[in-house]
């Protein structure tokens, strides 16, 4: 199994961090597609390993879908801008995923049914897009701390301590 167009893009705008993949449609592909957003993941120092390890289960997820129910190869592409990431998986079938509806429960031990309501659970925002070649599922996780800097919502105590009022 090989990914077509391996590596970082390296750097758009300011901040803006990049990279994207081309991989076959079979079995092998979540494992690589796990293994590159991770690789991705760690040379963009996103530093929190709950981020890290939360897209890569939502990459996973979506690679399998778009193996097991899409048609043609599948292409991932992660994008990072300041600290929002965005990873956005397509393949060639036009028909979008149909999340479980509410009130939906999946059986506990059912095998299906729990990509969907893991990335909704885990993204902060996530979606489909129709395009001219099937369709994409994209999902956006804003994060905690990319390059050692910490978004707003989580600076951490010792800093917070240190903030004097105007």
């Amino acid at each position: 199994m090989t990914a077509n167009g391996l590596g970082v893009e390296g750097r758009g705008r300011q901040d803006e961090r990049a990279a994207s993949w081309e991989l076959p449609a079979e079995p092998g592909s979540a494992a690589a597609a796990r293994a590159l957003t991770g690789q991705a993941l760690r040379e963009w120092r996103v530093n929190d390993q709950g981020d890290v390890d939360d897209i890569v289960l939502m990459v996973d997820e979506l690679v399998t879908n778009a193996i097991v129910h899409g048609r043609g190869g599948v292409r991932l592409r992660l994008r990072l801008e300041d600290t929002l990431l965005l990873a956005e998986i397509g393949d060639d079938h036009p028909a979008s995923p149909t999340p479980p509806g509410p009130g939906h429960a999946v059986l506990e031990w059912a095998e299906d049914g729990r990509g969907l309501l893991l990335v909704g659970a885990l993204a902060t925002a996530f979606g489909t897009r129709p395009e001219a070649r099937g369709k994409t599922v994209w999902f956006s996780r804003a994060l905690s701390a990319v390059d050692g800097r910490h978004t707003a919502t989580d600076v951490p105590p010792a800093e917070a301590a240190s903030v004097s009022s105007p």
